[in-house]
């Protein structure tokens, strides 16, 4: 396009949808979902820096839906209830295995956790939790196919390119909220873990993880 001697590109997406939908996604980070509460399971559990090792495994297994969507990968899978499901299943039972062992961390209590594995490998083992949680919930998948056309404008450019460029939106919009979130639950964590009720930390997030598990595997909405 040419405007006043000047070559303009067109935006690939259209402002004003692009501002809605910043309102929607802003609408969303501030209602609590299952990422969210897995965040603050893992932070309870290990202080901030697994709070936040747990945060890149969410956003990883997000970016991975994200391209699943745009791809139409996703559509594929919405279109097959078996797989569907099974995916349903075995990302509900993975949370479930997560909190029967945070569990029964906590009912072994400090002791019995004098052999617990090294700070890098708990770091890893958070990113790694996150990302297979996320990445076996197909609801997260149909989440982006069915919510981010919505603001895509056949227009403008390709869809799987508006897609692509909206979706990142919504984690990065989430961010600060995790920022606030994951210190004020390290504090509280803390100072929990300096008392008695420390070893309860661990059954708090466990019973978090199987509440998780529970509901995936009741077909919940997301």
């Amino acid at each position: 396009m040419v405007s006043g001697g000047r070559i303009t590109l067109p935006m690939p997406v259209d402002p004003s949808l692009l501002a809605g939908f910043l309102i929607a996604c802003l609408v969303l980070v501030v209602t609590p979902g299952p990422d969210m509460a897995f965040v603050l399971g893992q932070t309870l559990s290990g202080g901030a820096r697994r709070g936040w090792a747990a945060t890149a495994g969410v956003y990883a297994g997000v970016g991975v839906h994200i391209v699943l969507a745009a791809l139409g990968v996703a559509a594929l899978v919405a279109a097959n209830p078996a797989l569907f499901t099974a995916l349903r299943i075995a990302g509900a039972l993975y949370l479930l295995w997560l909190g029967a062992q945070a569990i029964r961390a906590a009912w072994r209590g400090p002791a019995a956790d004098s052999a617990a594995e090294p700070a890098a490998i708990s770091l890893s083992a958070a990113f790694r939790q996150g990302f297979v949680t996320n990445l076996l919930n197909p609801k997260v998948g149909l989440f982006f196919l069915a919510f981010v056309p919505l603001f895509v404008d056949p227009g403008r450019s390709p869809a799987w390119v508006q897609m692509l460029i909206l979706g990142p939106l919504l984690p990065a919009i989430a961010l600060p909220f995790y920022a606030l979130l994951i210190p004020a639950a390290a504090r509280i964590a803390g100072r929990l873990r300096a008392s008695s009720a420390g070893r309860w930390l661990d059954g708090a997030a466990g019973t978090l993880f199987v509440g998780l598990g529970v509901r995936m595997l009741l077909g919940a909405p997301r």
